[in-house]
């Protein structure tokens, strides 16, 4: 079933989307067209003949071959979509609902919500991918709950090269089912014709899926946050930029001005206290100049030092990320250039070994130390002791 009667002028103008559904049983595809704040046309609605071996119960097995044969068939069919949007098999995706304390970074509400993600599922479980919401509900003084969705890392990263070798930019991979009750809101048809809808609705998943690029919405299991905070910080950067190099454009022209003024008000003077008085005009904008490019120099500084300080941060929460078996984080604090983590481990063994990987990381001024290392009084639900400890260290780079 397909469906497409555009022109090669109005596609230019338009948004054109994929909504690619990986299910256990057949993979299907729509195609939606339309304007920035809606989708008006279904493209195309089809249940795919794949080869054998490509997809397996809804796991992708054959990644590179997939994206190839994609990228050929919308080429033949001369759909030329910008943007894809995968489903990914519910069956797959885990949910745990985790209660932190509200005073963490998002940095580290992040990295807690991993690891208690990683913990919740058996031993030989792969890496997971992970999004989250905060609980709506009303949680203790102090605390903040989370709903966590994990989804296999290599199930993700397999999907992710389907898009890339098919030449698409890839928005969302989610949960079938959720892109399935997209479909069921009756704001997202009002632009199709009954007839295009009905089409679309055979393939009920990939249409919602396709929706996604106009409703972005529910889980994402793809690092939507890091890049929406990049995009952030490349703003800002470019806004300091641009208030730098236009402070600079001011101060000169100011003082380019004020030494014309003093000549011109020379040859009319011709007087001592004339030339005094044009000299003290330029002094002062020689100073003014001065104290803005001192204030460049104090933001490139500040700039660089922050930039250090989150390269470190990236360093010592890989190595916290690698040490979650067996030693549970409690806090990360950074006061300055100190640096201190409070937690809890299954043995003392567990937090030398995390001692020295972090020791091995060349951010220290002070290596890494263990004040405090301690068996608990109560044990574990496993019946094992626990122990207390606490690392200190001091960072190359103050706050």
């Amino acid at each position: 079933m397909s469906w497409s009667s555009w022109s090669q002028r109005s596609r230019l103008r338009r948004l054109s989307v994929v909504g690619l559904d990986v299910g256990p049983d057949v993979c299907s595809l729509v195609v939606l067209s339309g304007s920035s704040s809606h989708p008006d046309r279904v493209c195309c609605a089809e249940r795919l003949n794949l080869p054998d071996g490509m997809v397996v119960q809804g796991e992708v097995r054959q990644s590179v071959e997939l994206g190839l044969w994609l990228r050929t068939y919308l080429e033949v069919r001369d759909y030329q979509p910008e943007v894809i949007c995968i489903g990914l098999d519910s069956t797959c995706v885990s949910n745990h609902c985790v209660t932190l304390v509200s005073s963490l970074s998002p940095d580290d509400v992040v990295f807690q919500l991993q690891a208690e993600a990683q913990l919740g599922l058996p031993e030989f479980a792969a890496e997971v991918c992970i999004d989250y919401s905060v609980e709506a509900d009303v949680a203790p003084v102090g605390e903040q709950r989370y709903w966590v969705h994990a989804a296999p890392r290599l199930r993700v990263e397999a999907l992710q090269r389907v898009a890339q070798l098919a030449d698409l930019k890839v928005l969302a991979i989610e949960p079938r089912h959720e892109a399935s009750s997209r479909t069921k809101v009756r704001e997202a048809l009002v632009a199709l014709s009954p007839a295009s809808a009905a089409l679309a609705l055979q393939c009920d998943a990939a249409f919602g899926l396709a929706l996604r690029a106009w409703q972005d919405e529910g889980v994402n299991f793809l690092p939507h946050r890091d890049e929406a905070q990049h995009v952030l910080r490349r703003t800002w950067l470019l806004c300091v930029a641009v208030c730098v190099m236009g402070g600079a454009f001011l101060a000169g022209g100011f003082a380019m001005v004020m030494a014309s003024a003093a000549d011109a008000q020379l040859e009319k003077l011709g007087d001592t206290a004339a030339s005094t008085r044009a000299f003290d005009e330029v002094k002062k904008a020689h100073q003014h100049a001065k104290a803005e490019q001192d204030r460049r120099t104090k933001q490139a500084l500040w700039i660089k030092t922050r930039q250090d300080l989150q390269a470190q941060s990236l360093q010592w929460s890989r190595v916290l990320s690698h040490a979650a078996h067996g030693v549970w984080v409690g806090s990360v604090k950074q006061q300055g250039s100190r640096w201190t983590v409070h937690g809890e481990a299954l043995s003392s063994n567990h937090v030398q070994q995390l001692v020295k990987q972090l020791k091995a990381l060349d951010i220290w001024e002070q290596s890494p130390e263990l004040p405090q290392l301690q068996v608990m009084p109560a044990v574990s639900t496993t019946g094992l002791p626990v122990w207390q400890f606490r690392i200190e260290a001091d960072l190359k780079v103050g706050a």
